[in-house]
């Protein structure tokens, strides 16, 4: 079976998972500020995705941006957040698999995450590990609109 209707399938069956009346965001990408300056990467990386609560400490997102070595990145993650530290902030991982990247079509990914969400904005910062060759590691800003409650 062709692989995108596979995966097209995966994600209209999360699309539908969920607890009802969780939050539901738009993210529409950010900035990120490369440890090794010298490089040249795009640090403007604008993109669109989705994002849906599943509980109060998790949620997925999947969706595009344009990524640091300027190439169309494809992504699917799950975040977890098992801390709480008040005024809509929490704190805790991000994990999943992201396209786009040098060496590798596909590569798999873990990221210490800070989200402030308020009532219709949420802010979301991620810590990335360089993982030579495959990624050089920055700290990445994204901007998330909530739409539904």
């Amino acid at each position: 079976m062709n692989t995108r209707i596979l995966m097209a399938a995966a994600l209209a069956g999360l699309c539908m998972a969920g607890q009802a009346g969780a939050a539901e965001l738009i993210t529409v990408g950010g900035g990120s500020l490369h440890f090794e300056r010298d490089l040249g990467h795009n640090e403007f990386n604008y993109g669109l995705g989705y994002e849906k609560d599943w509980d109060d400490e998790l949620s997925w997102s999947a969706g595009v941006y344009k990524n640091s070595i300027r190439r169309a990145s494809f992504y699917g993650l799950v975040n977890w957040y098992p801390v709480t530290l008040g005024g809509g902030v929490r704190a805790g991982f991000t994990g999943g698999l992201m396209s786009g990247y040098h060496h590798s079509p596909i590569i798999g990914t873990l990221m210490p995450t800070l989200e402030w969400r308020g009532e219709h904005l949420a802010l979301q910062s991620f810590i990335i590990p360089s993982i030579k060759p495959y990624i050089d590691g920055a700290v990445v800003l994204q901007l998330k609109y909530v739409f539904s409650r």
